[in-house]
């Protein structure tokens, strides 16, 4: 790569200069990074409405050796973008809105944000794959663990073989150590991105376990592990993580696993009812959950 200055930076310093096309990419470029900086070079100009050749010679007028190099830029100038914890600010309220009022906006917000990005496609594959492995590996580690125990509580009563992974302790190996091509694994990791977590997941796609990530971007440290990948936006008030949204994507899943085989649910919550009746686990065993759907 002969360019030394930031995509974005390149596209600016000659912006001018281009050709009606390659303004019309680069606008699509400068408005969608999320999406551009991981599509190749023909879903780019589709996107765009532009050809494919207009997309190589875009890269070769802003000084790459290719689009490889020029989508590497992108995917650097996004990783610059999210070294810094994006801060809430709810539009036009600023600092009169009031901390309860700030604190619900912004998980609406994120959660708004989320749902534009995730496809009924993925989240069919996603519960395809949670339903067929033989294992099934829930990890969550340090404010990750509240999102990996609801998981694991539910998928535990849907199915077999649910292993939940929440602390890295001297066990951990013979959890993971079953680990092969025919199991799954439901990984949450956000801001900062436990490191554990990380060790973990790279272990089992070592293992060929498909993984399932839960994280803020493609760009996150799980996010080039992953087989399907879920994104849910992060922004901050304070250090503490909203997670209203990756709880409902959580129960998104969970919701779809029971509904794509009602009948075996069915018999797989009987069970666990009857189990949970006999050790009075509950105050109210009166509440029919059942017949709910």
């Amino acid at each position: 790569m002969k360019n030394k200055l930031s995509a974005i930076e390149s596209i600016r310093a000659i912006s001018s200069e281009l050709s009606p096309k390659q303004k019309l990419l680069v606008s699509f470029i400068i408005q969608n990074m999320e999406r551009a900086a991981f599509m190749n070079s023909v879903d780019l100009g589709e996107a765009a409405s532009v050809s494919n050749s207009t997309v190589i010679r875009l890269a070769s007028r802003l000084g790459y050796d290719g689009f490889p190099d020029l989508q590497r830029a992108l995917q650097q100038d996004l990783r610059a973008q999210y070294s810094t914890l994006q801060r809430f600010s709810p539009n036009g309220r600023g600092t009169q809105t009031s901390l309860v009022k700030k604190v619900f906006s912004l998980e609406y917000e994120v959660l708004t944000e989320m749902q534009s990005k995730i496809s009924e496609e993925n989240i069919l594959e996603a519960v395809d794959l949670i339903r067929k492995c033989d294992d099934l590996y829930i990890i969550g580690l340090l404010a990750n663990t509240c999102l990996a125990e609801y998981a694991a509580y539910f998928l535990g009563i849907l199915r077999k073989k649910v292993h939940l992974i929440t602390t890295p302790q001297h066990h951990i190996f013979n959890a993971l150590k079953e680990g092969n091509r025919r199991s799954a694994a439901l990984i949450y990791s956000f801001p900062r991105y436990p490191r554990e977590t990380q060790h973990i997941t790279e272990y089992l796609k070592h293992k060929g376990v498909a993984i399932i990530g839960i994280t803020d971007s493609p760009l996150s440290p799980l996010g080039p592990l992953c087989d399907i990948l879920f994104e849910v936006p992060m922004k901050f008030i304070t250090f503490i993580d909203p997670c209203a949204a990756a709880f409902a994507l959580s129960h998104c899943l969970l919701s779809v696993l029971y509904l794509q085989d009602l009948s075996q649910s069915r018999k797989n919550l009987e069970s666990f009812e009857t189990f949970a009746g006999q050790r009075r686990y509950f105050q109210r065993n009166d509440i029919d959950i059942v017949d709910l759907m």
